[in-house]
């Protein structure tokens, strides 16, 4: 039952994380008004700011965390992300506030390839996909904290309290998990020993591009992450421009989409990958590749329609079928890399995706609404989703179908 609770507390810890990063996309609007800030400039404080250091620091820092104490470093990054989350409504300025996602962005490259790493520990291969689908599935939840919490607080007391209602709870989970969590043992699960000496990084590095099934799970990453991570900083504010909604209803609304279409993506898509690769490993590359075919065309589709309850069920289904590709994909990394490169594998994966997709993502995103304002208005920026999306969505699938050429997994 230990490893069960491990599970939980690594669930409500990205919940966390999450919330702390999506409290931003309910806030936004309230933000730009009072900032007097453009397209871009938010799209610079929901991606580049958060991610320039989220992503780079998150290499090191799982380097230390296939030598270390893994959970040392987790709950040590929730206290500090938690601080500067609350640290945000002290913002005078855009440039205050820059620097405040920045500090979130540090805090939370201590938190998921450490928390990949020990799952690994805990959970054999066969199990890993759901694991990895579990522990995602904190997103979901995260997402609904942020945006109804954020749209609560920010109506009844102001943007800035929202942050700090979002980042206090946090210090007390990083207790939590620092008196009730011990470390497990590395490669457990495994039938190798863990190497007496850990490789450099630049062995480390050659060692993962080697690999086939890396690299193409790695590049399709990208693409599906530029896309999709629009649809979370973005789809508030479009609520609330194109439809003329309420921070609040659009906070309570988009966070239970994220939750009803995306937990059950998570849930389903992990266990479907894990049952199906018991048959053929190759399954864990099909799935993803015929989930995110899916969804990019519903995601489309609700750009284009101007009914609140006919895009919501496709955006619903959109987040259903690109989540459903998590668990499987993620598996497919922690099946085919030795133990003592895990956390690695993971850091180095999210450095990529997230540098270019949640970093440029939303600026790319911001940019193109500013271009398109003059002459579309607040139809701008579903126009400006909709030309990232189309751009990216063959490639994505492409590359984790190109992923199925797969072999046995080391052992």
């Amino acid at each position: 039952m230990y490893r069960y609770y491990v599970l939980g507390m690594l669930t409500l810890t990205y919940a966390f994380s999450v919330m702390d990063r999506q409290v931003l996309a309910i806030l936004l609007e309230d933000i730009r008004a009072e900032f007097v800030l453009n397209d871009t400039q938010l799209g610079l404080l929901s991606g580049l700011a958060f991610a320039l250091f989220y992503s780079t620091l998150g290499i090191p820092i799982a380097r230390l965390a296939d030598r270390v104490s893994r959970i040392n470093i987790i709950s040590t990054a929730v206290a500090l992300w938690s601080f500067m989350t609350a640290l945000c409504g002290a913002a005078q300025n855009f440039i205050h506030l820059f620097l405040g996602r920045i500090g979130v962005g540090i805090g939370e490259a201590g938190s998921s390839p450490p928390s990949h790493s020990m799952l690994s520990d805990l959970f054999s291969p066969s199990e890993r996909s759901l694991a990895l689908a579990i522990v995602s599935m904190g997103s979901a939840f995260g997402s609904l904290f942020g945006l109804v919490l954020g749209g609560y607080v920010s109506e009844a007391y102001g943007w800035r309290m929202a942050f700090i209602a979002a980042g206090v709870p946090g210090v007390v989970l990083a207790i939590v998990l620092k008196a009730s969590i011990r470390e497990p043992a590395r490669g457990a699960l495994e039938s190798t020993a863990e190497p007496a000496e850990h490789v450099s990084f630049g062995q480390t590095l050659q060692t993962l591009w080697q690999q086939p099934v890396y690299r193409w799970i790695t590049i399709g990453h990208i693409l599906a992450v530029f896309s999709a991570y629009n649809i979370f900083a973005w789809l508030p504010a479009l609520y609330i421009r194109k439809f003329e909604m309420a921070p609040t209803d659009v906070g309570v609304l988009t966070g239970f989409l994220f939750l009803g279409a995306g937990a059950p993506g998570y849930l389903i898509g992990g266990w479907l990958g894990g049952r199906l690769a018991r048959r053929d490993p190759r399954w864990l590359a099909w799935l993803p590749a015929t989930t995110i075919g899916l969804a990019f065309p519903a995601y489309i589709a609700a750009l284009a329609t101007p009914s609140i309850p006919l895009a919501t069920a496709l955006f619903g289904l959109g987040l259903f079928m690109y989540q459903a590709n998590t668990g499987p994909s993620l598996a497919l990394v922690q099946n085919y890399i030795a133990p003592h490169m895990r956390a690695q594998a993971v850091a180095v994966l999210f450095f990529c995706t997230n540098m270019i997709g949640l970093g440029l993502g939303p600026i790319l995103v911001g940019y193109l609404s500013d271009l398109t304002s003059a002459q579309y208005g607040n139809q701008s920026l579903a126009i400006a989703l909709g030309i990232v999306m189309l751009g990216l969505v063959g490639g994505s699938a492409g590359t984790f179908y190109a992923a199925r050429k797969i072999g046995k997994p080391p052992s």
